[in-house]
């Protein structure tokens, strides 16, 4: 379940989506999974996919809740659908049904004056343009808004389009702005809009022009809230930590233990989570707060093996215990919790004490190791500190504890030379800068007492 959303249940109690699919200006091949793959994880939706829309029919849309829209026919802006397919989507959203559309999505049918009363934001030949992606800045105009109430604005990297086409009939809950449109002196390009049609509510807005956007937990927020509200008309889920904009803070520290987790919590906010005798075969962190901005992420699809902040040896007597080989969550190496004692302070410090072995699969213990973490008390800033310590025994006669070669080294490589105390930062992150007790750039060739990372 994706961070900040409440489970929709099982069964019929989820709500029934449909993504249009199979054209798009832009990568819907790696889009329409990616966002098939939001959704779902949200436990609040099923999920269907066509990649014929122009096959829509009243009666394939009667167990439809919602449509989310990734289609269209750019640069064949007179393409028209089917009259039966056009009758079909009108009359679901006219009678009660939702429609989502994003990005590029709502640039299609310019010669179907009905598409144009349930769309906004499209491109505009010779009037619409953008500049390059980077950091663009969210700003929330509309808090009140079922889907961005109480919701703070956020940054993104994407593609920001300017003088995009206005659809009066829509209401701006966002706009969008980067360092590229605001040394021009434009303004705040509206980016987050919904409508009413009938009976049937649409949401739209201009982000996700790729996977990378599509990643950023404020376009997530977005499309989730979105698509349950175009649904249902209202919006149940709870916004994520960092995007609360009314927070008190005032701390209300409570402790939260589980067979496999062990959490500090303010409020009913998570502040750092440990996770333990899990499916991804070993201990990690995830996630963890410093302040209001969550700094990990888990399990990225490109490296699934990167658990939010964790340790793990890359070879052992060169048995891979790093990534995943060839099946899910499981490694040649295993790392293997014998004993866990987690120790809650009364000042919200924490002690945990592992007792772990490393073995190939099936085979006999090679190496074991006595781990300590302790974890300081929230700091009046939000910031808390990790202590670790690690004992290492041998237990085979010989053990060869190795990485990939870098560059420099026969077979070397320019990346999966690394090892060991290990962070995945949130993909949020933009324009990061490292600053090391060495006060350089080498951050993969010497050994650092500090690492500091920041960005916006």
């Amino acid at each position: 379940m994706a961070p900040g959303c409440s489970s929709g249940g099982s069964g019929d109690k989820l709500i029934k989506v449909l993504i249009l699919s199979g054209s798009n200006n832009h990568d819907w091949e790696k889009t329409t999974p990616f966002l098939e793959k939001i959704l779902t994880g949200s436990g609040l939706f099923s999920v269907e996919v066509t990649e014929k829309p122009d096959t829509l029919t009243l009666s394939g849309l009667v167990n439809t809740d919602v449509i989310v829209s990734n289609w269209n026919s750019w640069p064949d802006n007179g393409l028209r659908w089917p009259e039966p397919a056009e009758k079909a989507l009108l009359h679901f959203i006219q009678s009660g049904g939702g429609f989502v559309t994003f990005h590029a999505s709502t640039s299609a049918f310019y010669n179907w004056p009905e598409f144009k009363e349930i769309s906004t934001a499209s491109w505009i030949m010779d009037s619409t343009w953008h500049g390059k992606r980077g950091g663009t800045r969210v700003t929330v105009e509309n808090n009140r808004h079922p889907v961005t109430r109480g919701m703070s604005g956020f940054f993104i990297y994407d593609e920001l389009w300017v003088n995009a086409r206005e659809n009066e009939n829509f209401e701006v809950l966002g706009s969008a702005t980067n360092e590229g449109i605001t040394a021009r002196g434009i303004k705040n390009q509206p980016a987050v809009f919904a409508a009413g049609y009938g009976k049937g509510k649409i949401f739209n807005t201009i982000l996700g022009h790729d996977v990378r956007a599509m990643q950023n937990t404020g376009f997530k927020t977005l499309i989730l809230r979105g698509t349950e509200w175009a649904a249902t008309g209202k919006v149940t889920q709870t916004l994520p930590h960092e995007f609360q904009e009314n927070r008190n803070t005032a701390q209300r520290l409570s402790w939260q233990r589980t067979d496999t987790t062990f959490a500090l919590l303010n409020g009913k906010n998570l502040l750092w989570q440990y996770n333990f005798n899990t499916i991804y075969g070993r201990p990690f962190f995830h996630p963890v707060y410093a302040g209001n901005n969550n700094i990990t992420c888990h399990s990225p699809d490109d490296h699934p093996w990167h658990l939010g902040q964790w340790f793990c040896w890359k070879y052992i007597n060169r048995v891979n215990y790093w990534e995943y080989l060839n099946r899910p969550y499981d490694s040649d190496g295993i790392t293997e919790i014998k004993s866990i004692e987690i120790i809650p302070r009364p000042d919200f410090s924490a002690e945990i004490k592992l007792k772990i072995v490393y073995h190939p699969t099936g085979g006999e213990n090679v190496l074991s190791e006595f781990r300590r973490i302790q974890v300081s008390p929230p700091q009046g800033n939000g910031d808390i500190f990790m202590d670790y310590q690690f004992d290492f025994d041998a237990i085979d006669d010989t053990v060869i504890l190795d990485r990939t070669p870098i560059e420099e080294e026969p077979g070397g490589k320019s990346w999966g030379g690394y090892a060991g105390l290990s962070i995945r930062f949130n993909q949020d992150f933009m324009k990061p800068h490292f600053i090391s007790s060495w006060n350089d750039n080498e951050k993969h060739q010497r050994s650092h007492r500090k690492l500091a990372l920041y960005g916006i």
